[in-house]
């Protein structure tokens, strides 16, 4: 993530609002309600013109947690709610809702590869969420009304499978900035100002579920039975390692809850044996940090995270995905014990070459724009500068196992929920039966570095136990 520099205003939190009501040929109570997917719900809003570029979930599980952030956000609600069906005194839960909104949109701002956030205004779409749908309809008519926000409706083409559809965007404007900047508050520096809710001890659902892709179209979320045995066992799980994160302190605040993500669910062998990693909730969670400080615009990054107060560290399991698969073969891993260092490339370039292929069931005919973009966010520099064929075929002759992984029966949700129940497991053991809280980062924990040793000797022990041999783990 790409944090601005941020900037610690002397501003007196007792500033004022000061809006100019634009004018609309025709009222809220003549528009009706929001539309979101579903062609029942009718539009109380014109939309904007077109919103493009990349976008993210608004996860709406932030809240203000300072002084002039708490000020801000009233002085806002008491506002915004005149424009609104709703009492002129603004309820909690319409505050709450206006509070993880504007920390969303602040957010998404201060990362300059991301142009909008997105979510399916429909009731149904609140029901596991600490927003509900009304609330925070309310806050979007009042905002749109005052200029605050740019908005463009959602849609869904059909009811049927495979149905085109997208989800309602947002994305904050010049004016609401400004206003924020004058308590001293903006995207660059809102991260201080706003943070998870209280980590719950338990979600409703911890567990999701993903269609595989198909014909280019991106994996779309599936429902599944709540009651299924093994779904219900995984799910207990989860929650039994988000009450135990409940009770530790996580700081900076970059941690609400874990889910655990399963993929191919459409395929007729799907077993709960494809992903299944645990990804923590929320944008600007810990996970999305980067690993080291590149420039001054990463105010914070993964190595400034401290567990109960004390420094940690971060254990990685060094190309886990070819270890996997070499294992899985039986097939000693060639350039023990760093395969991506092949003379003549930047180890970044092999790295991210061998990700790209483990991710697809076939070659790549040149650089893929997410790999372009990822490189690009690490390093600052352009992937396709270095030519993709000279990469591959270098690849291919110090990684020989790899010239047949288009025909290969082990795809990349098998390696991943491999990887994903060796680093489960090892996160339960340190908690349940060591104490020792260890935040999962797919491929790597972060544990207070005082248990370095023990940690280590958990992930591989788990590793080991998964796969079959033990795995390199470097400590970053």
């Amino acid at each position: 993530m790409n944090w601005l520099l941020y900037m610690l205003f002397p501003i007196s939190s007792s500033s004022s609002l000061s809006f100019s009501l634009p004018s609309f040929s025709q009222s809220f109570f003549q528009k009706g309600l929001l539309e979101g997917y579903g062609s029942h719900y009718k539009s109380f809003i014109e939309d904007n013109d077109k919103i493009e570029g990349d976008g993210e979930y608004l996860s709406l599980i932030n809240r203000p947690n300072t002084e002039i952030s708490v000020d801000f956000i009233k002085q806002l609600s008491n506002k915004v709610i005149t424009r609104t069906d709703k009492s002129y005194k603004p309820s909690t839960s319409f505050k709450a809702a206006l509070g993880a909104f504007v920390s969303d949109l602040f957010r998404i701002v201060a990362d300059q590869e991301l142009s909008y956030g997105y979510h399916v205004m429909s009731p149904g779409a609140f029901t596991k969420e600490p927003v509900g749908y009304k609330p925070f309809r309310s806050v979007i008519q009042g905002m749109y009304e005052f200029r605050l926000i740019d908005y463009q409706r959602g849609f869904r083409e059909h009811t049927g499978a495979g149905a085109k559809a997208q989800a309602a965007r947002f994305r904050a404007t010049d004016k609401l900035l400004e206003m924020a900047a004058a308590y001293g508050i903006t995207p660059a520096n809102a991260y201080l100002h706003f943070g998870f809710m209280p980590r719950p001890s338990a979600l409703r659902n911890p567990v999701t579920l993903k269609t595989a892709r198909r014909f280019g179209r991106e994996p779309q979320s599936m429902t599944f039975d709540l009651g299924d045995g093994k779904a219900k066992q995984i799910a207990e799980q989860v929650n039994e390692l988000n009450a135990f994160f409940a009770k530790q302190e996580i700081t900076p605040n970059c941690h609400y809850a874990f889910v655990r993500m399963f993929s191919r669910g459409d395929q007729s062998a799907f077993n709960w044996d494809q992903g299944g990693r645990l990804y923590s909730v929320g944008f600007g969670n810990y996970q999305q940090l980067a690993g080291k400080r590149r420039t001054i615009a990463q105010p914070v990054i993964r190595q400034d995270i401290r567990i109960n107060g004390e420094e940690t560290v971060e254990l990685d399991i060094k190309a886990s995905h070819l270890t996997i698969l070499h294992a899985m073969a039986g097939i000693p891993l060639p350039n023990h014990p760093d395969p991506y260092i092949i003379p003549g490339f930047d180890r970044g370039v092999v790295k991210t070459f061998v990700t790209m292929t483990l991710g697809y069931d076939r070659f790549h005919k040149d650089w893929t724009d997410n790999a372009v973009a990822t490189y690009r966010k690490k390093t600052g520099q352009d992937l396709r500068a270095v030519p993709f064929g000279a990469v591959k075929e270098a690849v291919l002759s110090a990684i020989p196992l790899l010239k047949s992984w288009p025909d290969s029966p082990i795809r990349w949700g098998d390696l991943q929920f491999i990887e994903s129940e060796a680093v489960i497991d090892a996160v339960h053991t340190l908690a349940f039966e060591h104490g020792i809280p260890a935040l999962p980062v797919h491929d790597s924990i972060i544990v207070p570095a005082r248990y370095k040793e023990l940690a280590i000797k958990a992930l591989s022990e788990k590793f080991a136990a998964y796969v079959g041999v033990r795995p390199t783990i470097d400590a970053k």
